[in-house]
């Protein structure tokens, strides 16, 4: 198969060799509308393709009947929650097709795959152009100018930043302290006595973490750390839906629900949830039972937001106060059920944060639609000509229309359950995440419906921690010189 983008590249310029020898009037649609970013479309998708690949090859080594093997040495060198990760993880590889993913490379051209890319890519743009045009008049009362809440996320952000330690903080900015407290203590202005725990190494299931008295805000932090370590990954790799309860019914929340559903959520911040809180419950009841005019609240960027969010709606019935703020959350249920639907859950998520918009039903309902492109060549020929080669600020009304219910067709077809950020959602633009000035509005969370393709699709620095916490500060800063004036 021709995954690299630089094959696939030639492997179209084959296929048009033939018509552009014979005559320069006569080139394809393929070479006039899409080649100016062909490249960068093409090394983002295929990037994403050569994963799925190898994630489904993957899967159909290790579910064959001779890696039973595996299983017996994971039960007897790993631990109980490791074993259960890679267990998890082999069945979701061994399944790959009955999540309705499609491996279009598999099934069709390259050169049709990459047009059929383009042309989602257009019609999602499109799409996206006549849905932010239609809601402009109402963006400015979107913003958000709730000062104290404001405070609050720009203030709890360098917490989620301090959780990834020295490591992250050597990583990211370049600062150097030694040591992960000293980190903790150094940034936050935390003092030494107020940390009441602080649990750094994370295990399969069991994430990093830190409990804080943060005493001028009377607030008592529950701070989650996002991805850093391998069995950070295995928890991130447990990506099937899992229905839980949001009570307090079984302490420890160590096993699976099988009644009174009234949450569902990614299976690997499942079990982290579950793994923190067996760790931090009884402490943190502690705590507040001798601080009562404190309130808690969980933190946490990445993996550990979205942890966050699940334990947060976990403990609602137990700590009916909680705040959860969320950093560059990943998606983490589906749209219909809780932690999606929890209001006491702020997700601040980046434009462009790859994380923001991506689970196997994503790539179940985008892999569906370019199958269909590929399928449908006079559509997809219909859309590159109407798009006046990605040009969309050249199109007319009647053309861009056109693109929108065409896109709307597609999404009628688009049925897997994907999951979403949690809460209510904060979209934020500008410096660090776009072009300008820092901005920051509340969303409706259908906005994160599409895997949405484009050349910078897997930009990962748009997901760190530091972004946020410069943004936040940034936009802060803005708001109150607005006030001022």
């Amino acid at each position: 198969r021709h995954l690299r983008a630089g094959d696939i590249k030639n492997n179209i310029f084959c296929s048009l060799s033939t018509s552009d020898s014979t005559s320069h009037k006569s080139r394809s649609p393929v070479r006039q509308y899409f080649l100016p970013t062909l490249d960068q479309m093409a090394k983002s998708f295929s990037l994403g393709m050569v994963g799925i690949a190898t994630l489904r090859t993957m899967g159909r080594i290790v579910s064959h009947d001779d890696y039973r093997l595996v299983n017996e040495v994971a039960s007897k060198v790993l631990s109980a929650e490791t074993a259960l990760a890679i267990k998890t993880i082999r069945e979701i590889l061994a399944r790959f097709d009955d999540h309705g993913v499609v491996d279009v490379f598999a099934q069709y051209p390259a050169k049709d795959v990459i047009t059929a890319v383009m042309a989602l890519s257009r019609l999602q743009r499109a799409s996206i152009m006549v849905d932010e045009r239609d809601s402009k008049q109402v963006d400015t009362e979107d913003r958000v100018f709730d000062l104290e809440l404001l405070g609050d996320l720009a203030h709890y952000a360098v917490f989620a930043n301090a959780a990834y330690g020295w490591k992250g903080g050597l990583a990211l900015s370049g600062r150097l302290h030694l040591g992960d407290m000293n980190t903790l203590i150094a940034r936050t202005g935390i003092n030494e006595e107020d940390i009441v725990s602080a649990q750094w190494r994370s295990k399969t299931h069991r994430p990093a973490h830190f409990i804080v008295r943060d005493t001028a805000k009377k607030k008592l932090v529950l701070c989650i750390r996002g991805t850093l370590s391998a069995k950070d990954v295995l928890t991130d790799l447990c990506c099937t839906a899992e229905n839980f309860s949001g009570t307090n019914d079984e302490k420890g929340f160590k096993n699976k629900f099988q009644s009174n559903y009234e949450a569902r959520a990614h299976h690997g911040m499942l079990e982290g949830a579950r793994g923190v809180a067996e760790r931090a419950q009884e402490t943190i009841a502690v705590e507040l039972a001798a601080n009562p005019d404190f309130q808690l609240v969980l933190v946490g960027h990445s993996l550990g937001g979205g942890t966050a969010a699940v334990l947060g709606t976990m403990w609602q019935g137990i700590f009916p106060n909680l705040s959860v703020y969320a950093y560059g959350c990943p998606c983490v249920g589906p749209i219909d059920a809780n932690p999606t639907l929890n209001e006491a859950i702020i997700s601040v998520v980046g434009e462009g944060d790859p994380f923001s918009n991506l689970s196997l039903g994503h790539l179940a309902d985008i892999s569906a639609a370019i199958s269909q492109l590929c399928v449908d060549d006079v559509l997809r020929n219909e859309v590159l000509q109407r798009t006046k080669g990605g040009k969309l600020e050249d199109m007319s009304e009647e053309d861009l229309q056109w693109c929108y219910h065409k896109m709307e067709r597609l999404r009628e077809s688009m049925t897997a359950e994907k999951f979403y950020p949690p809460g209510k959602v904060l979209y934020m633009g500008g410096a660090g995440f776009g072009n300008g000035d820092v901005t920051l509005r509340e969303v409706p969370t259908n906005k994160f419906r599409d895997l949405t393709l484009h050349p910078n699709m897997f930009d990962l620095w748009k997901h760190a921690p530091n972004h946020y916490e410069s943004a936040l500060r940034r936009f802060l800063n803005d708001i109150n010189n607005e006030v001022i004036d």
